[in-house]
């Protein structure tokens, strides 16, 4: 099933701030995570919950079903880029 992706602002903060090379492939990731592709692990439905992406991040989200809508919160980069 297809979702609608929502970016707080915390996490489009993030998205803008990287350089365009890993801004493209996470949006691509990101994507994909909308359109319902196999991850590790099921989404969480109805509360915050983690996924790791390929590319290192950490996204928080919350999913709400009943809107079909996956609400990203928080996207961490994967240590080596942090520093």
């Amino acid at each position: 099933m297809a979702l609608r992706l929502q970016l707080e602002p915390r996490a489009l903060r993030t998205l803008c701030g990287c350089p365009s090379a890993v801004r493209e492939r996470l949006q691509s990731e990101l994507g994909a995570l909308a359109a319902g592709l196999p991850l590790d692990g099921p989404l969480v439905t109805g509360r915050a919950g983690l996924v790791v992406l390929d590319s290192g991040f950490r996204v928080r989200y919350q999913l709400e079903l009943s809107h079909r809508l996956l609400r990203l919160t928080h996207m961490q980069p994967p240590q080596a880029q942090a520093r």
